[in-house]
């Protein structure tokens, strides 16, 4: 097939418009115009003319509606070894599709039309999804998205490939490749598809499912009826059980014996609970009798201890009277022995200090002499470091006033130096003149005369020549000459002033005064240092202090040895009275604290002997009660001995309530378990006998056995299924191995038509086709193997390109020429590899339609072939 014209009308920016491209001829066509002109519209309307149904309102078609709205019309001019045809498709607004020949005979509509382009197209396996037309953008060898539209597309392309490979390969037309290999593993693949999902599992609603699936739900219908069986063989035996038992319950004399024993039961329990009654109240009298006697008892032990309290209070009272007496004595007296104590320590005290004066005055006498002679040597020392420090701060004034810097001074000889080396360079460039005047003398423009010896002349000079009159000299220097020795006099000036001085010698003798100075001024300070190391107010304040001390100092005084001795002395007895007054005064508080501990102690006993008083009252009556207490007891002591009695002779004849009680209670449950037993087995037997009834009637074992045959059959046929699952299994395995044995002869082809258009951009290098995908997924070069996912976009999207042209040329190959169609597909590629991209297009377009549609008017000059004009007319 081949393309001779399409004609856009009413197509996205084509509103209201017919676009026609026509004059399509062999080889390579180009359409080459600028961005937004409409080159991708005419690729997506062949893409729909081809591959959309002309009644479909999905997305690409609806892309195709321009914003003003209305119907797309598309149509298509193509070339078969038949003649030329015409195609024609309207969408969305009164949708049609027409087929005509060349002399406008209608071939095919609406239905047959659409039938008619796919038998055209192959089945729709030649077009975009065949490799052989390239959208804008595109840079794989397919689309990489996961939407449904796209998993078609590659799956359609898979279809596309593996059918053109099997038709061509026909050298190896066997079962290890070609058709039939395409054929058996189609078949294969039908046939496990139709038993089993990818994973190999039962596939849902197949026959094998439905196998495994009959036999499971037979195999739970054999286990309910054999358990329905087994209930129905139970209940028989249980109802056989359930008879006896009735019958042994209901026995009119077995009936009598449990009620003869309950009513037993029942008088032996009450007559055990009137015994029990009589010993409670036997024993409440015992414990009546017990409490009286105990507080008999116990009033008596109280009366007797209030008597002996009393007797201990009044003893307690004397003992504290007669002891609070004697502390107050002893008080008394260790406060007297504490006054005397303090009197003779003030004594003490008074000598001490006494004799610590006359020692202190001595003390000082012999220290003014040393007193004296200290402040001398202090007072000499602060007048020469006074002086040192005014000899100091007077060089520092002078030597702030100087600024020169032995870093200054370099500058300054560097900057005297500079001057001195261009004026050298300027008066060797210079004119010299001499005057030997015989007459008055010539003079210089500022009227000085012009002495003996050569002068040179640095610029344009006047001379004045008394008898001759004005003489000019011009040197004639270069201007940089009189620049380098201004600029160097410049920078000597600044650091004159930087220095602060008129010319290099003065600089210099300032800097020789200033290291003196400085000299000066840190030997002064180091001997500042020494004589004054912490400074001179702390020098001022030890003289002033001397001088004091000095001056203080008493003329005579008495001789310290004797002194010290006696002061020793003094201090020793001072001691020994401290320690005795500090004993007495301390004895003192604690007599002090025992006399007051003495009166605390007596008050309390008084107290206490007051407070028994008014709890015993009066002496005789306290013996009254005493005594009224000791009568009664006999009598309570007796009457516990009759309760205690009583109660042992109760106990002696009392029946045992708990087995009373235990006796009851087993007679009253046999007969309510044999009321409850009665009426149970009677509703089981109901229940077993409607079961029984119902079992009877299903046939349910005649049910079971015929439901075990159908599962064995069914479990049968399951296994038949998955051994025909795992022979479908070995034999895919099989020829999947055989087909990769001969990989390269069913890969031959492509690689044969491909490999020379590889060459030409990238020589030496080879391609490796996927098992898979039947696409290149690796190239190697140098030696090196490369997957196509790490090259670069350019080189991808090179070997895209190629591969296409390759199974273009195998399409034509096999009968089914189409063309070309390549939209913007070269935009990664470089100037150099663009050019034999070109060369390639050009050895597949010798027996190949190609149409390239390029915005890249420029670089794609060089591309050559025929170049197409779009018409537009209005409609």
């Amino acid at each position: 097939m081949k393309l001779r014209g399409i004609e856009l009308t009413n197509v996205r920016r084509f509103a209201g418009r017919r676009a026609i491209l026509s004059d399509l001829g062999d080889g390579v066509t180009v359409l080459s115009e600028p961005n937004e002109f409409g080159k991708s519209t005419f690729f997506d309307a062949l893409h729909a003319l081809f591959f959309e149904r002309h009644r479909s309102s999905r997305a690409p078609v609806k892309a195709l509606q321009p914003h003003a709205g209305g119907a797309p019309e598309i149509s298509a001019e193509i070339e078969l070894p038949e003649g030329r045809f015409r195609l024609h498709k309207r969408f969305l607004s009164r949708p049609q599709a027409r087929v005509t020949d060349a002399e406008g005979r209608l071939i095919a509509q609406e239905d047959e039309a659409e039938a008619w382009i796919d038998r055209l197209m192959g089945g729709d396996l030649a077009g975009p999804s065949g490799l052989l037309w390239v959208r804008q953008g595109l840079l794989g060898l397919e689309p990489e998205g996961a939407s449904a539209d796209e998993r078609r597309e590659r799956e359609r392309g898979l279809g596309a490939r593996r059918e053109l490979l099997s038709s061509v390969a026909g050298e190896i037309d066997m079962m290890t490749g070609g058709r039939r290999m395409d054929l058996v593993l189609a078949r294969v693949t039908d046939e496990m598809a139709r038993l089993a999902t990818a994973t190999g599992r039962p596939r849902a609603g197949g026959e094998w499912a439905r196998a495994i699936e009959e036999a499971a739900t037979l195999a739970q219908a054999e286990a309910e009826a054999q358990d329905k069986a087994q209930r129905l063989s139970g209940d028989l035996t249980r109802r056989a059980e359930v008879q006896r038992r009735l019958a042994r319950l209901s026995d009119p004399q077995a009936a009598r014996l449990r009620a003869q024993a309950l009513a037993e039961a029942q008088a032996a329990h009450q007559a055990a609970r009137a015994h029990a009654d009589r010993t409670q109240q036997a024993e409440r009298d015992l414990k009546l009798a017990q409490l009286d006697e105990a507080g008999a008892r116990a009033r008596i032990d109280q009366v007797q201890q209030l008597t002996l309290r009393l007797d201990q209070a009044r003893a307690a009272r004397a003992e504290a009277e007669a002891r609070a007496a004697s502390l107050q004595a002893r008080a008394e007296d260790l406060a007297q022995r504490d006054r005397r104590a303090a009197a003779d320590l003030q004594a003490a005290a008074q000598a001490t200090r006494a004799s610590r004066a006359r020692l202190a005055v001595a003390q000082r006498a012999r220290l003014a002499q040393a007193a004296r002679s200290r402040a001398a040597d202090l007072t000499r020392s602060l007048e020469r470091a006074e002086a040192l420090q005014a000899q100091m701060q007077a060089d520092r004034a002078e030597r702030a006033r100087l600024t020169v810097t032995p870093k200054a001074m370099a500058a300054l000889e560097a900057a005297q130096t500079a001057l001195d080396r261009a004026q050298a360079r300027a008066e060797a460039q210079a004119v010299c003149i001499e005057a030997l005047p015989d007459g008055p003398p010539a003079t210089w423009p500022d009227g000085a005369p012009l002495g003996p010896g050569m002068v040179p002349v640095m610029a344009r000079t006047r001379l004045d020549l008394p008898g001759f009159g004005v003489l000019i000299v011009d040197p004639g220097l270069g201007q940089g000459a009189v620049a380098a020795v201004a600029q160097a006099q410049d920078a000597l000036d600044r650091a004159l002033a930087q220095c602060g001085a008129a010319d290099l010698p003065e600089a210099r003798r300032q800097l020789a005064l200033a290291q003196r100075l400085d000299d000066a001024t840190r030997q002064g300070a180091q001997t500042l240092e020494g004589l004054a190391p912490e400074g001179l107010e702390t020098l001022r304040t030890a003289c002033a202090t001397a001088l004091a001390e000095a001056d203080s100092a008493p003329a005579e005084a008495e001789d310290p040895a004797p002194l010290e001795r006696e002061l020793a002395a003094t201090e020793a007895a001072e001691a020994e009275a401290q320690a005795t007054a500090r004993g007495a005064h301390e004895a003192a508080i604690a007599a002090g604290e025992a006399r007051a501990d003495g009166e605390g102690e007596r008050r309390s006993a008084e107290r206490a002997l007051a407070e028994m008083q008014d709890e015993a009252g009066a002496p005789e009556d306290l013996a009254a009660r005493l005594q009224a207490l000791q009568a009664d007891l006999p009598g309570l002591s007796a009457r516990h001995a009759a309760a205690a009695l009583q109660v042992q002779d109760l106990a002696a004849s009392a029946p045992d309530l708990t087995t009373a009680e235990a006796a009851l209670t087993r007679a009253a449950s046999a007969a309510e378990q044999a009321r409850r037993d009665l009426e149970g087995l009677r509703e089981e037997l109901a229940a077993l006998n409607m079961r029984i009834e119902i079992l009877a009637e299903e046939g349910i074992e005649e049910l079971r056995d015929d439901v075990t045959g159908r599962r064995i059959t069914a479990q049968a046929r399951a296994a038949r299924f998955e051994a025909e699952m795992a022979a479908l299994t070995r034999l895919r395995t099989a020829l999947d191995q055989a087909r990769s044995r001969q990989r390269d002869a069913y890969f031959r082809p492509v690689l044969r038509e491909l490999q020379p258009l590889l060459a030409i951009l990238h020589p030496g290098a080879a391609l490796q086709i996927d098992d898979d995908s039947l696409l290149p997924h690796a190239m190697t070069r140098d030696g090196q193997a490369e997957t196509l996912d790490i090259l670069s976009g350019g080189t991808r999207e090179q070997v895209a390109i190629l591969t296409r042209l390759a199974f273009a040329r195998l399409f034509a190959q096999a009968g089914r020429p189409v063309p070309v169609i390549l939209d913007d597909a070269l935009v990664h590629t470089d100037d150099d590899r663009i050019e034999a991209m070109f060369t390639a297009l050009h050895r597949v377009a010798a027996d190949q339609q190609v149409l390239v549609l390029t915005c890249r008017q420029r670089a794609f000059e060089s591309l050559g072939g025929a170049r197409a004009q779009v018409r537009i007319e209005a409609v």
